[in-house]
């Protein structure tokens, strides 16, 4: 809570108690933060805040207001993963020259095989900013926000991804985080590949 209200300044060293409300709010504020340094062409802000959030699902000190936070961090992180997801459709359109317009990413007849050099080459640089995060559960969230862009990348969610990243969840020593870790890698992957 400290880098929430200090955002990293070391001139309170005792944590703070807070209300869920004002959890709540800090959370909101977040969300909000995050948007106007996407609009700012911010990336580095963004994936900050990101990484920011999936560390605050480690803490699990107060075990019965853990499900609210989870559900609270996971939409600002389900957020930043749409917007790495519009960023990616709108540079499909800038480098295709206006040629490859993506309305409907689930859409079962597009060619993703078509997706330009370049964007396939920006979405990759989101997944390794993602991957060089070393904290295991910071990384697990930002990959899982993300997965929805892989299609960019020419290629689709495969099981062993997914599988992959199951397995990265046993690396979570906390059994309740490691619990809603693994709930949400469920709810991500039902909706990319409900098979």
């Amino acid at each position: 809570m400290d880098q929430l209200e200090l955002k990293g300044s070391k001139s309170s060293s005792r944590a703070q108690m807070m209300t869920a409300q004002e959890f709540t709010s800090q959370l909101e504020r977040l969300n909000r933060e995050l948007k106007k340094l996407w609009e700012k062409e911010d990336k580095v802000g963004c994936i900050r805040i990101a990484i920011q959030c999936a560390k605050l699902l480690n803490d699990v000190a107060t075990p019965i207001f853990y499900p609210q936070k989870f559900i609270l961090l996971t939409d600002i992180l389900d957020n930043y993963g749409q917007l790495v997801l519009g960023r990616m459709k709108k540079l499909t359109k800038v480098h295709s020259g206006g040629k490859i317009v993506i309305e409907d990413e689930n859409d079962p007849n597009f060619d993703w095989t078509i997706i330009p050099d370049k964007c396939q080459e920006v979405c990759n640089n989101w997944f390794l900013k993602s991957a060089c995060i070393r904290e295991v559960l910071p990384r697990i969230y930002l990959e899982l926000a993300l997965v929805s862009s892989l299609k960019f990348m020419q290629r689709k969610v495969q099981q062993s991804d997914l599988m992959r990243l199951a397995k990265m969840v046993r690396g979570i020593a906390e059994p309740l985080c490691a619990a809603y870790t693994a709930a949400y890698l469920a709810r991500v992957g039902y909706s990319v590949d409900p098979d």
